[in-house]
C-alpha cells in the first residue's frame, strides 16, 4: 500500500487557500471527538485568534499541504505546519532542554482519513525533518494532548520519537523529540 514518490508531493499553502487549510483540520477535529481521541476540538480552528495564528503561519511560509498526485490532477489531502521560533514551542520546551530553538516543530499533521495507512504521515516527518535541516537545526519535535494514548504510542513506537514528560500547564501536553537524521536531497 506504499505511495510512490510520484504520487504524492508537499507544497506550500498560499493565503488564498487558508479556508482549505482549515476545513481539513475541522474534519479532523471532528473525527477525534466522534472517535473519543482527546486532541482538536472542533471549531477551534475557524476561532479568530487561531484563524490569524494559521493565517500568519502560511504567509510566513511555514503551511503545507500534502497532495496527491494522479493523472493530471493534484488533490489536497493533508496540511502540517512547521515552526522555528513560536512561543507555544518556547514555553513547551525550554524546561527540558539547553536550546529550545534548536529544533524544528511539526504541529497540525494531518492525512485525510481515506489515505490512512500510505505511510504519508511518516514522509511528513522526513520532509519536516529536510527542513529544519535546511535551517541548520538538529531536532525534530512534537506534541500532542497527554491523554492521547493513540498518539503517543505512534511517536513512540512508529515514528521512534524519545518521550519527555509532560508539560504540567494548565493542559497537560505530551513532548516527543528525534535527532534529525534524513539528508537534504
Amino acid at each position: 500500500m506504499a505511495v510512490t514518490a510520484e504520487q504524492f508531493s508537499f507544497r506550500q499553502a498560499t493565503p488564498k487557500e487558508l479556508d482549505i487549510f482549515i476545513d481539513i483540520l475541522e474534519r479532523a477535529a471532528q473525527w477525534m471527538v466522534a472517535n473519543k481521541l482527546n486532541q482538536w476540538i472542533p471549531g477551534s480552528f475557524v476561532a479568530p485568534k487561531t484563524r490569524a495564528h494559521i493565517e500568519n503561519t502560511i504567509s510566513m511560509g511555514n503551511a503545507f499541504f500534502i497532495i496527491k498526485n494522479e493523472n493530471d490532477a493534484k488533490s489536497i489531502i493533508g496540511t502540517f505546519t512547521l515552526n522555528y521560533d513560536d512561543p507555544f514551542d518556547q514555553m513547551l520546551w525550554k524546561d527540558i532542554v539547553e536550546d529550545w530553538a534548536d529544533a524544528v516543530y511539526l504541529h497540525r499533521l494531518v492525512v485525510e482519513r481515506e489515505f490512512k495507512g500510505y505511510g504519508l504521515g511518516s514522509k511528513a516527518l522526513i520532509f519536516a525533518e529536510q527542513e529544519g535541516l535546511k535551517r541548520g537545526k538538529h531536532y525534530l519535535r512534537l506534541d500532542c494532548m497527554a491523554d492521547n494514548k493513540l498518539l503517543k504510542t505512534y511517536y513512540r513506537e512508529k515514528a521512534h520519537f524519545k518521550e519527555f514528560d509532560d508539560y504540567p500547564g494548565e493542559r497537560l501536553f505530551g513532548r516527543f523529540e528525534r535527532p534529525i537524521t534524513a539528508t537534504l536531497p
